[in-house]
């Protein structure tokens, strides 16, 4: 069965055979990285680190997420007028994803998150957003009305939530699909949910949505309540990712969740940038008119190559790497 299911997914990536149009509007962030045997407890010092700059931002990460994979990707965010701003920008354009939309602020520096990654692969994070916070409505509404078109849009909550309000506008005036990842997770405006053709929060995020205490590892019940609520928001799909053990999809016609388990990797070197991986991967999908489950199952296998390498952005799969990814675990299975 599993090989079956392998042979139908090959030849699934194989009709990706059309330049899906993007728009990612978003955060863009450098990342500076160390890598350590373990964490360091409140008022320890860890001094084993091997240190490392990556590039990451949650819109950052989606966007060459989707160029790697073969779309073509406007990145619409908002660096410093500083070195590190030159070096973000400088990388998403290496990476495929046209720039020309990335506005430059005077008032605060480039984006910066300081990452602790484990040798299990796990991390820590802290993010100082700086020029993320100035990314207005006006500028991303001048950017969006340039490009003029696009098969799919994504966001975030990294940047303010009246500019990603009106991408909601702009989405729903043109008839693009939305696909919204609540993170850092808060309360959304339901004007925002309505317009919104796909949330993808993870476990925890979604009980923060609806303003709810979340528990610290939910089982299904718990989560099929909680989309149940957040469908009453009016957003069209729910799709919640679960780390290890894949993502699932609240199916509103049975009234239920249905699980995709994850693809288990050999081994786990970064997980930083796994959801975005996904995410990019499923709307990569969704764009080329595949099935909500289809899209989850390559979102799950985008995500389980990245945690494979370091750096959220340097980590992201292409479409080659899918495929082969997907002839090994069929090797496995037979």
């Amino acid at each position: 069965m599993a090989l079956v299911l392998i042979t139908l997914l090959s030849l699934y990536t194989k009709s990706w055979d059309s330049m899906a149009t993007a728009i990612v509007i978003g955060s863009i962030n450098v990342d500076f990285t160390i890598y350590l045997e373990k964490f360091p407890g409140i008022d320890e010092t860890v001094s084993d680190g091997v240190y490392e700059i990556h590039f990451g931002g949650k819109g950052a990460n989606q966007a060459v997420g989707l160029a790697r994979l073969g779309s073509r990707v406007y990145m619409i965010g908002k660096v410093g007028m500083d070195s590190l701003g030159d070096m973000a920008t400088e990388n998403l354009k290496r990476n495929g994803v046209y720039v020309d939309h990335i506005a430059r602020s005077g008032e605060a520096h480039t984006g910066t998150a300081f990452i602790l990654v484990n040798r299990e692969g796990s991390t820590m994070i802290a993010v100082a957003p700086g020029a993320n916070r100035h990314l207005a409505p006006e500028e991303v509404e001048r950017a969006i009305r340039s490009i003029g078109y696009a098969d799919i849009v994504l966001t975030q909550l990294e940047i303010p939530i009246e500019t990603v309000a009106r991408v909601s506008q702009l989405c729903e005036e043109v008839g693009a699909r939305l696909v919204l990842t609540p993170s850092p997770a808060k309360k959304i405006p339901r004007d925002i949910l309505r317009r919104t053709h796909t949330i993808i929060p993870n476990r925890i995020e979604i009980f923060r949505i609806i303003g709810k205490e979340p528990k610290p590892n939910p089982g299904e019940k718990e989560l099929a309540e909680a989309a149940r609520e957040l469908l009453e928001s009016g957003v069209e799909n729910i799709v919640i990712t679960l780390g290890e053990k894949g993502a699932a999809y609240y199916d509103r016609e049975r009234g239920s969740l249905t699980i995709v388990p994850s693809i288990k990797p050999e081994r786990v070197v970064d997980t930083t940038g796994a959801g975005d991986s996904f995410t990019a991967c499923y709307s990569y999908a969704i764009a080329s008119r595949k099935s909500i489950l289809d899209a989850i199952r390559m979102g799950n296998i985008c995500a389980s190559i990245k945690i494979t390498r370091k750096g959220a952005q340097n980590g992201m799969p292409r479409l080659d790497d899918v495929r082969r990814a997907l002839e090994a675990i069929g090797a496995r299975t037979q």
